[in-house]
């Protein structure tokens, strides 16, 4: 039988090419491998409040995004998580398997507490890993592809899922991280030691957005911080800034790291720079026009019978979790 890969995808907004190399394309590269589900996280998204509108938007966004990136609906399972309620239930029985020390060391609730406080944190901030335990145990997954800033969470889900086994009787799977091994974390192009992200300050120079236009794209490729070196090399700690390009061309055409710096030996930087921009705008250039011939009919067919599937699957993982605890 073909293992079970899950991911999920917070609807928080404009795609970046860091999300598609560091996320979204390990997933596609392998979705014909293995039984694959992912869902649209539309109950992460409101862990802190938001515009309902607005977030019903990105819902939609994000799906479309996905699918112009080559996620196949009729290789992958695709759902909206509020459309199958045992993503909620199974979250909430997770969290009383749960040390409040464990959710106090999360990265993500460590960075976005800073300086609020206990008064002026969400409790939905603080529990969310649990939920997001339970969307992976629902599906008995084998595989969660994430990048190394998610495996954290892998980890818990772990833990929890060997807790509740040892108490309860063997009912859950014990998923494995999968983190590819070129361009995990595409880093910023201004700043090769941040990682690539929407910027809340609005300087998005170092980030390139997957629905970007073109021509912006190609000149923040072509001015991308490097060095005085002049050399093609892959070394993350003396040439982050050509490492990270040198990441990105070889996620996108799958050429090897090695191959890539042979080719550009003895070469400059505004060459190498060059190529790597004629990449990034082509692939661009295909995502935003699979995505322009995208409607909202098609998307609402695709996770009206994406959640139907998941739910079959999530019911019975339910109801044994349920059995185990007593709640037959």
């Amino acid at each position: 039988m073909k293992k079970v890969m899950l991911t999920g995808v917070r609807p928080s907004g404009n795609l970046t090419l860091g999300n598609y190399l560091g996320a979204i394309k390990n997933f596609v590269d392998r979705q014909d491998k293995c039984k694959s589900y992912i869902f649209i996280a539309d109950l992460h998204a409101i862990t802190s409040p938001k515009d309902p509108k607005l977030l019903k938007e990105s819902v939609e966004n994000c799906i479309a995004m996905y699918l112009a990136c080559g996620v196949d609906p009729k290789k992958t399972i695709i759902f909206k998580q509020s459309d199958v309620l045992e993503h909620g239930t199974m979250g909430f029985i997770m969290t009383f398997q749960t040390k409040m020390g464990e959710l106090s060391r999360m990265t993500q609730f460590k960075h976005k507490s800073q300086g609020l406080g206990k008064e002026g944190v969400d409790t939905g901030l603080f529990v969310y890993p649990t939920l997001m335990v339970g969307d992976i145990l629902l599906y008995n997954t084998n595989i969660v592809p994430v990048g190394k800033d998610q495996q954290q969470h892998v980890e818990l889900t772990r833990d929890l899922a060997e807790r509740f086994n040892k108490r309860y009787g063997e009912t859950f799977v014990m998923p494995d991280v999968y983190i590819a091994p070129i361009g995990n974390k595409i880093l910023n192009l201004q700043n090769p030691l941040e990682k690539m992200n929407k910027s809340d300050s609005g300087d998005n120079r170092g980030t390139i957005f997957l629905m970007e236009d073109i021509n912006v794209a190609r000149k923040k490729i072509m001015s991308a911080v490097t060095d005085n070196l002049n050399c093609v090399r892959f070394d993350e700690e003396n040439q982050p800034g050509i490492s990270n390009l040198i990441s990105i061309l070889a996620k996108i055409t799958g050429e090897e790291i090695a191959s890539i710096e042979r080719r550009f030996s003895g070469k400059g930087y505004g060459e190498f720079k060059r190529e790597v921009a004629d990449r990034v705008c082509e692939l661009l250039s295909e995502i935003q026009t699979r995505y322009k011939g995208l409607s909202s009919e098609m998307l609402d067919a695709i996770t009206t019978d994406g959640a139907k599937r998941a739910r079959r699957v999530a019911r019975q993982t339910l109801a044994k979790t349920c059995k185990a605890l007593g709640l037959d």
